[in-house]
């Protein structure tokens, strides 16, 4: 079985107006941006694109968008992220009328959840579809899979084709990585700051915010990774995570958006959240572009 999703997956932000609402002209011009630097995958409806934020239609509505700007083989990933399984049902039948390649779930939030429970959320969800699916393990959640679960819902469901990994926790990865052959199983970091070593461990690929305000750079580290140039692949990382350094002091997704203007590309502003999330502090504003124009230099 080969790789479904492989390289870089941006994980798109959600640019909104100045009412609040979707600012879908700007979304569209942002992967218009994406695809001209080479990206060919794309994740919606992410926790960076306040999908948290959003009804079940307007993440139709988004995906909608998303879509109709891949014309040429590119993929997307809808994130379903649902506090019940017949909230994730009707979201997936939302997705369903759209043009899309596969599902991504995240463990429900706040509450922590048994491996039983989630055995049974997760897998009734996997059941719902034949579409290639996904599992993204975020930090955010009150529960992660563990690597036995994961293995189970692999096993059970041809369907569960691979992994986001956002855990940031390498010996997680490791026992992954003993339980699922990675040759037939996408193996996607979640994480910008271990995105080389995930990959040089057997990953084929990211899911990353990155992407958004800098898909080449961030696109470096896949394809060094995946040609075996690990070296250069780390560079790249580096060059990364120093940005990651500056962007990780602001709100987010203020200081990434404050990035997008340093790529040439569409810029995207506002948050449903309060207002005081999109600021960026000037001092945090001209390290960003004094590091990002040493490291072009």
């Amino acid at each position: 079985m080969s790789h479904f999703f492989e390289g870089l997956v941006t994980e798109l932000i959600t640019p909104f107006l100045e009412d609040g609402s979707v600012d879908h002209q700007t979304l569209a011009d942002i992967v218009d941006f994406q695809i001209k630097n080479g990206v060919q995958h794309f994740f919606v409806n992410g926790l960076g694109g306040e999908s948290h934020e959003m009804t079940l239609e307007e993440r139709q509505e988004v995906l909608r968008t998303v879509s109709s700007r891949c014309q040429n083989g590119e993929k997307t990933m809808a994130c379903v992220f649902v506090s019940t399984v017949a909230e994730g049902k009707k979201l997936m039948d939302l997705y369903a009328q759209e043009k899309f390649d596969a599902f991504c779930f995240t463990a429900p939030p706040l509450f922590p959840y048994t491996e039983e429970a989630l055995y049974t959320f997760t897998s009734s969800l996997l059941k719902y579809t034949d579409k290639p699916c996904y599992i993204y393990n975020c930090v955010q959640m009150a529960t992660l899979y563990s690597p036995d679960l994961l293995a189970r819902l692999a096993k059970d469901h041809a369907n569960l084709r691979g992994y986001k990994n956002a855990t940031r926790d390498i010996v997680h990865y490791m026992q992954c990585l003993m339980r699922i052959d990675p040759k037939t199983f996408d193996f996607l970091d979640g994480c910008d700051a271990t995105i080389a070593p995930t990959m040089m461990m057997g990953g084929v690929g990211c899911v990353s915010f990155m992407g958004v305000p800098f898909p080449k750079e961030t696109k470096a580290i896949c394809d060094f990774a995946l040609n075996g140039e690990h070296d250069k692949a780390m560079q790249a990382q580096f060059k990364i995570l120093e940005l990651r350094n500056i962007l990780k002091q602001a709100p987010f997704n203020a200081a990434y958006m404050t990035a997008m203007e340093l790529s040439g590309g569409p810029v995207a502003s506002g948050t449903r959240m309060t207002p005081e999330m999109t600021e960026v502090p000037e001092r945090i504003r001209t390290l960003l572009y004094e590091t990002y124009q040493r490291q072009q230099a």
